[in-house]
């Protein structure tokens, strides 16, 4: 059922400005920013071996052999993954959650319009219609509007 994916992205999207500000002022602390990125990483990695655990303990399909198999550009989500934490821990200070969160949700469309029309990455093809660049077009014109205030 679509509507209950779109809800749980949606209530998850919801966490990411909070997840910034966190990064964010656990640098004040740690002063350093890849401490701080580090840290999330770390508390992360603590999460996931525990869901991880108890997903295989509950019977769930799992094959470590079958990362093998993948293509190289399928391990690269962790550098994406650290870069985004780390571009977050040092923007938020200087652009805020708003001005961080819609950024990011401007480049995430204009990014998936992309691999969407090229059917990048495995994905079904998606070609580039004149509503969805109006859509881009318009979170870039939100993007100037929330800096400008």
């Amino acid at each position: 059922m679509k509507i209950g994916w779109l809800i749980l992205v949606l209530a998850t999207g919801i966490l990411i400005p909070a997840q910034a500000a966190m990064n964010a002022k656990m640098r004040m602390f740690v002063l350093n920013p890849m401490y701080s990125a580090l840290i999330n990483f770390g508390m992360g990695a603590i999460a996931l071996i525990v869901v991880t655990f108890v997903t295989v303990v509950m019977g769930q399909a799992s094959s470590w052999r079958g990362a093998s198999e993948a293509p190289w550009w399928a391990w690269c989500g962790g550098f994406v993954g650290a870069l985004f934490v780390t571009v977050s821990v040092l923007s938020i200070p200087h652009i805020g959650a708003t001005g961080f969160s819609i950024a990011v949700i401007a480049g995430q469309l204009f990014g998936a319009v992309i691999v969407d029309h090229f059917g990048w990455f495995g994905l079904e093809q998606h070609l580039i219609s004149t509503p969805r660049m109006i859509g881009v077009g318009l979170l870039m014109a939100g993007v100037w509007l929330i800096q400008r205030s």
